[in-house]
């Protein structure tokens, strides 16, 4: 038997579902006089249990009491997997010592300059400008500080040039109110590179009547029946967002090729799906 071991903590504080990608770390600092960071910056995170592609998303940068509509980021073609992070730099400045690992570096008027105090953001499934956090396109909206939008009761408080917004949970939580949702730090950039980090409500969906996946932990053949028992899809993720298997069975699938460690599975039957934590040892 191969030795179990656990690469990542997978479970974090479960929390309520709304959107699956969201804005989980924003810096304006970067740059200025005393800074580490040489950037701002735009984290985002996928708190689903699904591959979410980027492609039409923008964000959309105003000052506290501005307008939007001068300030958009169009980010490309790239998949964000399940838990994983997603770094986008934006303006940098004369000062700082550190540069950033980003995965997508805007260039022009698209790399715009954030407040390092206040202001609002917003993640877009496409470029039509903003007006309010309710707005159709909206997937994610942060207000900051003295900010005139933002979700939920209030603002989250405003950062400094040393400070970040991290939404809470590392990442996780999302609740529709940026001032419960989200806490000032010490910048912390997280990448495609970072651990995932998979929220415990992402491993709990079961749309699957019936459902039941056993042994768990698993050496060699993974059982997944249901009370239909028809043909499935599974999709087995390992814990970098790599897809390590992609099959069709309907009661058993044989995993013995897989290492030690945990994955992701998603599995579907007859357009509905469930999520679970599968242990391999």
């Amino acid at each position: 038997m191969r030795k179990l071991y656990f690469l990542f903590m997978i479970f974090a504080t479960a929390f309520t579902a709304n959107a699956q990608v969201v804005i989980s770390q924003v810096y304006g600092g970067g740059g200025n006089a005393g800074t580490t960071y040489k950037s701002d910056f735009v984290e985002l995170f996928n708190r689903g249990s699904t591959p979410e592609d980027l492609t039409d998303y923008v964000l959309q940068y105003a000052t506290a009491a501005g307008n939007f509509g001068t300030h958009k980021a169009y980010l490309p073609n790239d998949i964000i997997q399940p838990g994983a992070y997603y770094l986008v730099q934006l303006a940098t400045g004369a000062n700082g010592t550190v540069d950033l690992d980003a995965d997508f570096i805007p260039t022009g008027t698209q790399a715009f300059n954030m407040s390092a105090t206040d202001f609002k953001i917003a993640l877009t499934s496409n470029d039509v400008t903003v007006t309010s956090p309710t707005d159709s396109n909206v997937i994610d909206f942060v207000g900051v500080g003295s900010a005139n939008m933002y979700e939920g009761t209030a603002a989250m408080p405003a950062l400094t040039k040393d400070k970040a917004a991290f939404r809470n949970g590392d990442g996780c939580e999302d609740t529709d109110d940026n001032s419960e949702d989200f806490t000032t730090g010490v910048p912390s950039p997280r990448n495609s590179q970072t651990p995932v980090n998979i929220c415990a409500t992402s491993l709990t969906k079961n749309d699957i009547e019936g459902l039941n996946v056993f042994p768990n932990p698993v050496d060699d053949i993974l059982f997944i029946t249901s009370k239909n028992n028809l043909e499935k899809n599974i999709k087995l993720f390992d814990m970098t967002g790599k897809k390590v298997i992609d099959s069709k069975m309907n009661s058993e699938i044989n995993i013995s090729s897989l290492k030690a460690g945990i994955y992701v599975a998603k599995i579907t039957e007859m357009g509905k799906t469930a999520t679970r934590k599968i242990i391999v040892k």
